[in-house]
Parts: structure tokens; sequence; C-alpha cells
């Protein structure tokens, strides 16, 4: 099977600006690789790590290539909440002021997310882009069918075997290039294609993907923006006599160059369901 790496947006709005990083899903790239998905992956693996540990760091990419693409490919109709914390504050220190709380009803259906009931402390929105400041859509089957792809078509690079949350993980690290990247970045109207680092860590025994974060590697001049970061933890929900890869919590983070402050959102995902079910999952 040929497959092509899709590009992904959503929309940051700070200061006036626009700023995509995830979600809506949109056509390839011209120039995004074809990758024959019958082959192996592959892994770049660190100095000392041979023999017996390149059989292992493959054979856990082996896995999480059979596993979430099954994951992915049985993935129907679901509905759940997402609550997001918003905060300002300055780089350097802790502090931080709280700028509202937003609610969504978020549904994905036929591989996109659908969000509704948009509150922003309580009052209602037509649509996220109406919010204001920092916010971001996609972090559900887009994102995941995103990092599976970059897992597939680029080379990861193994870094170590951590315990994450009790489940024993390998981490890799993927590179992803400007010319490569589905990461879109719009600012003014203007489209930016933003390199960045993604670190993901998968189940060694069963190959699932537990948790991703991207850090930009490099943000264009003059647009205020020295640094974007992103990550997302996902846990196992069985459902309905299925187990199902979902997104738990995660943050967003935009770093201003030119006022040294950050805006972040913390985002939680709960009661989980699929549609025609009275059953209600949610993440203890």
């Amino acid at each position: 099977m040929i497959k092509k790496i899709a590009q992904y947006t959503c929309v940051f709005v700070c200061f006036g600006m626009s700023f995509p990083c995830l979600g809506d899903s949109g056509s390839g790239p011209a120039d995004a690789p074809a990758v024959d998905r019958t082959g192996a992956p592959k892994a770049s693996i660190a100095p000392g790590d041979m023999g017996t540990s390149t059989e292992r760091s493959i054979g856990v990419l082996l896995k999480a290539r059979d596993t979430n693409e099954e994951i992915y490919r049985n993935l129907h109709s679901f509905v759940c909440s997402e609550e997001i914390e918003r905060f300002r504050g300055p780089f350097e220190t802790a502090a931080a002021k709280r700028i509202d709380t937003v609610t969504a009803t978020v549904s994905f259906e036929n591989g996109t997310e659908h969000y509704s009931d948009i509150r922003q402390n309580t009052k209602l929105r037509p649509d996220m882009s109406s919010l204001g400041g920092a916010w971001s859509e996609g972090e559900f089957g887009t994102l995941l069918q995103q990092t599976q792809t970059l897992l597939s078509t680029q080379t990861p690079v193994f870094e170590a075997y951590e315990n994450l949350d009790g489940t024993p993980a390998a981490v890799f690290e993927v590179e992803v290039s400007a010319t490569g990247s589905p990461w879109d970045l719009v600012v003014r109207s203007q489209h930016y294609r933003v390199p960045f680092r993604s670190r993901v860590w998968i189940s060694e025994s069963g190959g699932e993907i537990l948790k991703i974060e991207r850090t930009s590697t490099y943000m264009p001049a003059g647009i205020g923006i020295s640094e974007i970061r992103w990550n997302v933890q996902l846990k196992q929900v069985d459902l309905n006599g299925k187990t199902w890869l979902l997104p738990s919590v995660g943050e967003y983070a935009v770093f201003y160059d030119d006022a040294s402050h950050r805006e972040w959102n913390v985002m939680r995902f709960t009661n989980y369901h699929r549609y025609g079910s009275e059953v209600a999952i949610r993440f203890e």
C-alpha cells in the first residue's frame, strides 16, 4: 500500500494573528514521499545500542505499525467532552494568569473532528475561531494517524526505554523538515511550513502510541513567535468490546520572543462514548 503524509492544520489566534498548527485534514503535500508500507520500518540506533537492542527497537516499531493501523482502521464515530484551561505568563517563572476555560463536545466522523456546544466561561460560541487567543483543533484521530504515518514514512531515532505511568515504553524521535512538514503555520494569511521534532512513546508489549511531544525547530523571522510546543498523552479505553487509543490530557504552548511571555492551553478529554451507546467511558 502506498501512502503519503497528509497535511493537518489547526489555528492559533494570538494578538490578532492566526497560527495554524495541527488539525483539519487536507490533501498531502506534493513532495511528500510515497512509502511502501509492506516493508519494515527503519530505525536509527544510538551508538552502543547494537545487536539485540537494534532488533528490539525495530520490533517495537513493527508492533506500532500493525497495532495502531488496526486501531485507526476500526475507529468509527465517537464523541467526548473537552475542557481547555487557557493561561498566560512570563517565560522564566511559574506564575500564570488564567485567561478563561473553554468547553466543547467533540465528535469524530469519517476521519474529521467536529466541535459543538462550544462555551467560553459558559458563554456559547459559534466555533473555535471565535474565541480569540490561542486555540487548537484536531487532537484526536488526525493527530494519531499523522504520528503513525510519520513513524512509517520517516526514519525514527531510538532514544531510550522508559517507564511511562507503569508501562514499559520505547521512546523514538522523528525530525521533520520544512519541506516535508504537515504543520502549516498561517500568520496574516501567509502560510509557512514549520519543521519540528516529534518524540513518541510506544508501548513495548503492545506497540500502542502512549504519548506524543512536538516542538518547532525553526520559526519564521518577523512573526514574533520563538517556539511552539505541544504534547498529548493517550490512554487505552475499552468500549463496546474493543480497545481504543484516545487522548487523555494535553498541553499546547506558544512562546513570544518580542514580549518574553507565553500562552498555553491545558486540555482534558473525558466522557468518551460511541454514537448510540448509553455508556460513557471516563478516564480515572
